[in-house]
């Protein structure tokens, strides 16, 4: 790929930033419960794949571009998933009292 150096140059300060990202999340990964460790961890794994995809892009690296951007995608299916999950199991359910009565009763 043919980048400009202005541009590489970006994409390496754009890394820079994804990494203090990256070590947020840690700092939040660690201070975690157990059970609760699942988002911390997707959030670290899409700023680190972030970061090397950065770097693959500033080094004009397509091999890196398109393995970085698989897994990127897998993390961000995981992420879509459990925020699906997350949502519908935050639904109420319908109160069983709550509904029509049938006629003669």
């Amino acid at each position: 790929m043919d980048i400009p150096d202005w541009m590489r140059w970006a994409f390496c300060v754009f890394a820079a930033v994804q990494l203090i990202f990256v070590y947020r999340g840690v700092q939040l990964l660690r201070r975690a419960e157990p059970g609760r460790r699942t988002d911390p961890w997707l959030a670290v794994a899409d700023g680190a794949v972030g970061v090397v995809m950065s770097v693959g892009l500033a080094l004009g690296s397509f091999d890196v571009l398109v393995g970085a951007g698989a897994v990127l995608l897998a993390i961000g299916a995981c992420k879509g998933i459990r925020a699906l999950l997350a949502r519908r199991a935050a639904k109420p359910a319908p109160a069983a009292d709550g509904g029509a009565v049938p006629a003669g009763e």
